[in-house]
């Protein structure tokens, strides 16, 4: 499997300024999209690119008979997620640079998603490859919220680009932790992992840090920090018993939902 990129965190590095954003718009005969409607574009390829690694996550659960039923129905839901996102993308008015990677993003998405309901997840080899092509779509979506951070013209917050990437980082652990569960190339699995904890740890101490804060924030964050320990807890364990691979299920599922509600409340707190 790749190493799915970080691209908001290396936007907020690197820093934006694409002053012929808006002249793209002109000539293409399409009015400019405000700041706030690109953020919220940003915020919904970065939720697709997240969403590829959750669907995996239920397909793998599934592979390893672990809470089947919770599966198959975070699995729909996710789908149906991302079938909603995929709509809003291809109904936005884009740049012509940002409207060419849309298409490609779309059919690569379309088709995991077939390969998803068709899947048999008994085979291991199947769903190895299906875990791979999981990261080739994020790759998809991670270049396309790249654009439209161009297209913004400024370097995104770093709370949100660390509160984005943990929201990726929750499923992206939790993926590589059940294939290699499933004896799917385990040492790169668990190596991924590793490196998956490791960074989670460093974006957790950025939001636990920043002085951007309200009571709302903070209940997350005091959610954040308990559920995180015991998925690392779980995270850190050998061989397949049933409590532990339950708990990474269950855990990065939870972890997903306070991330995704952190992103919100910080994206209103910095309008505010």
């Amino acid at each position: 499997m790749l190493n799915r990129r970080n691209v908001l965190g290396a936007t907020v590095v690197v820093g934006v300024m694409n002053l012929g954003a808006a002249a793209a718009w002109a000539q293409a005969g399409r009015k400019a999209a405000t700041p706030d409607e690109l953020r919220h574009l940003i915020g919904r390829a970065t939720r697709l690119s997240v969403l590829s690694d959750r669907i995996t996550r239920c397909q793998a659960q599934k592979s390893l008979q672990v809470l089947t039923t919770r599966a198959d129905k975070v699995l729909a839901d996710a789908t149906d997620d991302v079938r909603r996102g995929l709509a809003e993308l291809a109904a936005a008015g884009l740049t012509d640079a940002s409207k060419a990677l849309v298409a490609p993003a779309l059919k690569s998405y379309e088709t995991f998603l077939g390969h998803s309901q068709q899947l048999d997840v008994k085979n291991a080899k199947a769903l190895g490859a299906f875990a791979e092509e999981a990261d080739v779509v994020g790759d998809h979506m991670d270049a396309l919220v790249a654009s439209l951070i161009k297209d913004l013209g400024q370097s995104v917050a770093k709370v949100l680009a660390s509160t984005a990437d943990l929201q990726r980082l929750t499923q992206h652990t939790a993926v590589h932790f059940l294939m290699a569960r499933l004896g799917i190339n385990e040492a790169e699995q668990l190596k991924e992992v590793a490196e998956g904890r490791k960074e989670f740890n460093e974006r957790l101490q950025v939001l636990q840090a920043t002085p951007l804060k309200n009571p709302a924030i903070e209940a997350q964050l005091q959610l954040l920090g308990p559920q995180w320990l015991l998925m690392a807890n779980a995270l850190g364990q050998s061989g397949n018993d049933a409590k532990t691979l339950e708990n990474i299920s269950t855990t990065s599922e939870r972890l997903l939902e306070v991330s995704t509600s952190l992103y919100t409340l910080y994206e209103s707190a910095l309008k505010a």
